[in-house]
């Protein structure tokens, strides 16, 4: 692989890292070199290709197995497409059970939030970035969960907590599943970056429409990826 040229970094080692698995030089199965050597090789920072490596996992070409590597994936046979339909589908009635909890409790969570709770859903968003960053999905689908616990902690609202525990299993599977669809491209960054800031300055209205609008995101590429008609 060449070095990559200023300008579009992650598209073009997106590029460089596609191009081999396109000709077959790394063949499903093959590890990939190391996140340092990937980066020593093209001249870019880790950071730029841990972004392309999630991109390409995203797409369904890598498999990152935490603690192994990072790895070509394997193509998906008929049985696979079938089994990834149900899980969209699963995913999907996931996020409409989602909707009315977490939107009360995101205009609550901006009410009623100390001082304790804002540090910790600022710690926990950070840790999502952090994780995001990084490309690890398991931690990032941890840290996920730990951030939407503790805005409905901040409602002081114990029977809000026990309808998100019983969902929180789903909260977590579906976006581990979402984050390794093939299909997906969805980013909910900016739309949890604005809850937290919209919890901060106790904007309850601006809360629940951050809240709405992740959803709304990740439930919409659901629904077109079964080719369902938008809400």
């Amino acid at each position: 692989m060449r070095p990559v040229r200023r300008g579009g970094l992650v598209e073009q080692v997106i590029d460089a890292l596609s191009a081999p698995i396109e000709r077959g030089d790394w063949p499903p199965g093959h590890r990939l070199p190391a996140v340092t050597d990937l980066a020593a090789e093209l001249e870019v920072g880790r950071s730029t290709v841990r972004e392309a490596v999630q991109a390409l996992a995203h797409h369904g070409l890598l498999e990152v197995a935490q603690g192994r590597g990072t790895f070509v994936a394997t193509p998906r046979s008929g049985e696979d497409a079938w089994s990834l339909r149900l899980a969209r589908s699963a995913a999907r009635d996931v996020y409409e059970a989602r909707r009315g909890p977490e939107i009360e409790a995101a205009r609550l969570a901006a009410l009623r939030r100390t001082d304790d709770d804002l540090l910790v859903i600022e710690a926990a968003a950070a840790d999502r970035r952090k994780a995001r960053t990084c490309g690890a999905t398991g931690e990032w689908a941890e840290a996920d969960l730990a951030l939407h616990r503790a805005v409905v902690a901040a409602t002081h609202n114990p029977v809000l907590a026990r309808v998100f525990d019983a969902l929180a299993e789903g909260v977590h599977d579906t976006f581990t599943q979402q984050s390794a669809d093939p299909g997906s491209g969805v980013d909910t960054a900016r739309e949890h970056d604005a809850l937290v800031a919209a919890i901060a300055r106790q904007d309850p209205d601006a809360a629940a429409a951050a809240t709405r609008g992740y959803l709304d995101a990740c439930e919409q590429e659901l629904r077109s990826l079964l080719g369902e008609t938008p809400r």
